[in-house]
Order: structure tokens, then sequence, then C-alpha cells
């Protein structure tokens, strides 16, 4: 019974102060709306179209079909004949359809004004080295009668297609790599600040010890010869179920809320234990933190300061503010150190690669062992603190 009106005390106080439910709640929530929304159009699935000049000096049934080719392996993007405008250009040769069986070959010549990224010009050769063997192919096909030329010309590149085509069967690795870099908007902002959000809760935890100190009202729970364990568990036990709370409403915002603004909605592949398991994880490691920053802390200026430092810089080298795949290599080593990058993993592994229970596993091992020095060490300070606490300690 102590226990539950202990808890009943936090919950209450908890509702009572709307700046730490905002912390804790519509913080999140507009963090996790505003970045999905900005990093659309930059973290997405498919490659941005291109804008293309094809020159074809000496037009041919050949040229048409790279032409038609290489549009194919480019979908979206436009092929125009001239522009005055910097853009990438393919040039072929005058002799292009004569010289398509030559060994060696003399392909077309690429040009790339200076504004053009490393990555678009990339996908560009690519694309013209698939869209120039097709083109070859279905000449050496018509030159020894297995094609014939009056067939239409999508009929001529399908069986083009055909003959280039393979299927390439690919495995993930989960124990290795980074996940970030595959990971569209959605993906990658749902978890990122729900994790950001839930570590946020070692702020009200911290500022109620603090204030329960200075009021006299700790004093009074030791002079009643309340168990400590009982007093430490009454205020883990209500931000443990509220870091659930926040679990399930942010991710219910990435599958049926983001729809609604026009973007991707969350999908949530993988194993339905795999789920809570990381919830638990992460608010164990959330909560003892908590604990851990509220015996530490002499006041609540120091605890909110201590609490808010520590949450910002531990999101900063984790990858939630910046992706780890845009990172440099020592930094992307650095974000190992933090909590919040190993349950932004987690979550990747499960959303991205699809991952199992087995997969998130040992990053759920780090956050509970995590957990379990924080909530050791908290609750050292923590009995220390208690058993020092006087009428006339105001600090």
């Amino acid at each position: 019974m102590r226990l539950l009106a202990l808890a009943r005390k936090e919950v209450l106080l908890l509702l009572r102060d709307p700046h730490a439910l905002a912390v804790l709640f519509i913080m999140p929530t507009l963090f996790l709306l505003l970045m999905a929304g900005a990093m659309s159009s930059y973290l997405r699935d498919e490659p941005p179209a291109l804008r293309l000049v094809l020159e074809i000096p000496q037009p041919s049934s050949a040229s048409e079909f790279f032409q038609h080719a290489l549009a194919n392996q480019l979908p979206g993007s436009s092929l125009a004949s001239d522009s005055h405008e910097p853009l990438p250009r393919i040039q072929l040769d005058a002799n292009f359809a004569d010289t398509l069986l030559d060994t060696p070959h003399q392909g077309p010549n690429l040009n790339y004004p200076a504004q053009i990224d490393s990555q678009s010009r990339q996908r560009l050769r690519s694309a013209v080295t698939i869209a120039l063997a097709q083109t070859r192919l279905l000449a050496y096909m018509e030159d020894s009668g297995v094609v014939s030329p009056d067939l239409p010309l999508e009929q001529r590149l399908e069986l083009a297609r055909q003959r280039t085509h393979s299927q390439i069967s690919e495995l993930q690795l989960l124990s290795g790599g980074d996940l970030s870099g595959r990971a569209n908007a959605t993906q990658l902002s749902v978890p990122a600040w729900l994790i950001f959000g839930m570590f946020f809760v070692v702020l009200p935890m911290a500022g109620g010890f603090q204030r329960e100190q200075q009021s006299g009202t700790l004093l009074r729970l030791r002079c009643l010869g309340l168990n400590l364990g009982t007093l430490v568990l009454s205020k883990l036990l209500p931000y443990l179920a509220i870091n659930l709370l926040q679990f399930v409403l942010l991710l219910g915002i990435g599958v049926y809320g983001l729809p609604l603004l026009g973007l991707p909605a969350l999908s949530l592949p993988g194993s339905a234990v795999a789920y809570p398991l990381l919830a638990i994880s992460i608010a164990l490691a959330t909560c003892s933190l908590g604990l851990l920053l509220a015996a530490l802390g002499r006041s609540s200026e120091q605890a909110l300061l201590l609490g808010g430092g520590i949450n910002i810089l531990l999101a900063a080298i984790g990858g939630i503010m910046v992706p780890k795949s845009v990172m440099p290599a020592a930094m992307a080593q650095l974000a190992e150190i933090s909590p919040m990058s190993w349950a932004l993993d987690a979550f990747l592994t499960l959303l991205v690669g699809h991952g199992s229970l087995a997969d998130i596993a040992p990053y759920c091992a780090r956050l509970l062992l995590f957990a379990a020095l924080c909530g050791m060490a908290g609750l050292l300070l923590f009995t220390r603190r208690v058993q020092r606490t006087q009428w006339t300690t105001h600090y």
C-alpha cells in the first residue's frame, strides 16, 4: 500500500507540472514531425531524377534504342537534345551505329558541370554503361540473326533487358554495418526523437527529488521509517510507465500521424516481442540515469543543467541529431559510447534491417548493463543523501 501511495504521489506531482509534461510529450512530438518533414527529401529510398543532354550527331535505330535504354535506367529523368543550362551531357559519335561491334569499343563521352555531385556522376556512369551494353548486345543479336531488326522498339528493348538481367540475392548481416544510411526520413526521425524524448525523463525525476529534499518532504518520509528500497521503487515505477507510454504514443504518431501530413508511414516489421523488449530496455536505462542524476544534483538548477546537458551531449554524439552515416569515421566510433546510439541501432535493425529478437539482443544487453551500473550508483548515492538529510539541509 505504501508503494502504491508513494507512486500515486509521484504521478500527481508530474501531472501538476505542465513544463515536465511538455518536455516529455510535446517536445519529442514536435521534433518528430518537424524533422521527418525536413528530411523527407534528403533521406528517401529512390534517387532523385536527373536532367541530361543527349547529343546524337547522326540519328539511327541504334541511337534511338540507346536513348530508350538509358531512359529506362534513369526513371523520371529528362533527356533533352540540347540546352543552354549547365547539365550533364552524353555525346555519341557520328558513327555510333557502325562501331557497336568493335573490340575494343569506344563509348560515348560524358561531360559533367562542376556542380554535379559525385553520387549523380556515378549513377549516370552506371546507367550509360548498362544502356550501352544492351545496345551492343542487340546489335550482336541482329547481326547474328537472333533478333529481327523489324521488331518494334519495345520488344527489342525487352529482349535486351531479359538477356542482361540477373537475379541477385541480397543478405543483410545485421551484426555490423550502418543501417542509418539506408533509412528513410520516417525510419530515422521517429526512433531518434522517441529515444531523445524518453531520455528527458531524467529532468522531472531529478527536479522532483530536489524539491522534496528542499521542502522537507524527504525528511518526513525518513522519519516514518520508510524502507529506502520502497522509496526508490516508488520514484522509478511511475517514470517507467511514462517512458512506455511515450514509446507507444510516438510510434503511433509515426504509423498513423505522419501519413496525414503526406509523409511515409512507419511500418513495424520483425518480431512483435522485440519492440516491448526494446522499450523496457530503454526505459530502464533512462530511469536509472535519472536516479543517478537526482542523487548527484545539489539543487534543482544543478539537476536541470546536468540532466539537460548530458541528454543533449548523448544525442549529439549518438546519431540522434546528425545521422551516423554522414559522420566522419572518428565521430562514428565515438558514437558507440552513447546509450542513445545503442537504442537507435536496435531500432534501425528492426525497422530497416527487418531484424529479429536475436539481432537486437546485443543492443538491449548494453542498455540493461548501463541501467544496472547507473542504478547501483544512483541507489548508493540516493541512500547516502537520504540518510544525511536534516532539518537544516537546504542545498
